[in-house]
């Protein structure tokens, strides 16, 4: 069983996407698709872009599999700590969410309709399941 709060599980998967390598994008969305689909994007845009995605636009990127659980976790308490406490870092953090949704949307629009998918299929399974 994993020690990670379901928010810190969701910026794990959400890493994912920042990798130098084939993306999963099903188990991605598998993995978030307990949440909605603005959630999912409020956290891809605003939370582990801003941490992650300096990998994508290095030259020769350092992460091509996975991100470290320990980086993604203290990068991500050290972004949103600055956000709370620094308004000209936040409001930077929403110009730069513009560029991160231009760059990642090929990635986010496979998420998306990777995530309605997982979502109706649960949906489905519970409609199925006899209480």
């Amino acid at each position: 069983m994993s020690s990670l709060s379901d928010r810190e599980l969701v910026w794990m998967a959400l890493s994912d996407l920042f990798v130098d390598h084939h993306i999963n994008h099903e188990q991605i969305a598998n993995q978030v698709a307990h949440l909605t689909i603005s959630e999912v994007e409020q956290i891809l845009f605003h939370e582990v872009a801003p941490v992650c995605m300096s990998n994508l636009l290095m030259p020769t990127p350092t992460v091509c599999e996975k991100f470290s659980e320990n980086y993604v976790l203290s990068s991500m308490q050290q972004h949103l700590a600055k956000m709370q406490s620094n308004g000209f870092y936040h409001r930077k953090v929403l110009l730069k969410a513009k560029f991160y949704k231009v760059f990642l949307k090929q990635d986010w629009l496979k998420l998306m309709a990777r995530m309605r998918r997982a979502q109706k299929k649960q949906a489905n399974e519970l409609q199925n399941f006899d209480f």
